[in-house]
């Protein structure tokens, strides 16, 4: 790793994400905010976990950091706003995904020991961008009474933890 690697675009855009998260959580609470304006924050912040990969891969700024520090901040970003919203969502919502990310965190660790490798799965980006959509759902259920709310954070909740499983198991028995 090279320390110019930070002063990449997309290293850039992570670590922004990351200070921009940490500072709205020390500074702010949801009420804050409007229910609009809370939704575009937590959309921006959902969609810049994706910009930094993109920006990577499309003008070749792939790095070391990079590929430690994005899936690491992308854990801490979307923790931090758990808790930070965590008047506005179910409790069990924010324990499941603790948990499930726990499971990611237990994975990576065992990448790095074994330098393994495991590629990103469409139905893990699903699932992520689900999982922003149903933390925007939460926050407009405060405006907005949606029916069958619950159901639909469970079947996210169930199918967040299926693609966890699916990447474990990918991991140890189809990278050996």
């Amino acid at each position: 790793m090279k320390f110019k690697d930070i002063f990449l675009v997309p290293n850039l855009i992570t670590l922004s994400r990351l200070i921009i998260v940490l500072f709205i959580y020390f500074q702010l609470v949801p009420n804050d905010f409007e229910v609009v304006n809370l939704i575009v924050f937590i959309a921006v912040v959902g969609l810049s976990d994706s910009l930094d990969g993109i920006v990577a891969r499309r003008f070749n700024l792939v790095s070391k950091l990079g590929i430690i520090l994005d899936p690491l901040t992308d854990r801490i970003v979307f923790i931090i706003l758990l808790i930070w919203l965590s008047p506005l969502i179910p409790s069990y919502l924010i324990f499941a995904v603790l948990i499930r990310e726990s499971l990611v965190v237990i994975g990576s660790i065992y990448v790095l020991i074994t330098g393994s490798k495991i590629n990103v799965s469409k139905k893990g980006k699903f699932g992520t961008v689900a999982l922003f959509v149903l933390l925007c759902l939460f926050v407009l259920n405060t405006a907005i009474i949606f029916p069958f709310l619950e159901q639909i954070a469970i079947i996210i909740i169930i199918f967040y933890f299926y693609v966890a499983f699916e990447y474990l198991y990918n991991l140890i028995y189809k990278s050996g």
